[in-house]
């Protein structure tokens, strides 16, 4: 199944990350942070899923925030496609 990943940047500083255009969780602009356990409930991975990450910040608010989350994503999500690849062919 096809994922999308999509981190959006506020006008406020939230960050709002969508699975699939459905809101799944708010990273707020006073604590940046987000735990490990956090971001694989809200991938839900299973064998045969597809991820892709984008990311959207209309007024370029907070962009280096947006940047390292966009990024932290979308190494997990090729480490975990490459996985999903190899369950595919064994």
């Amino acid at each position: 199944m096809e994922k999308t990943i999509k981190l959006v940047m506020k006008n406020d500083k939230n960050l709002k990350i969508y699975i699939n255009d459905e809101e799944k969780c708010i990273v707020g602009a006073q604590d940046r942070s987000i735990t490990a356990q956090k971001m694989y409930d809200l991938v839900g991975c299973s064998i045969g899923d597809h991820y892709s990450v984008t990311s959207e910040n209309q007024d370029n608010v907070d962009a280096q925030v947006l940047a390292f989350f966009t990024e932290l994503f979308k190494e997990i999500v090729e480490k975990v496609n490459a996985l999903n690849k190899d369950a595919d062919t064994h």
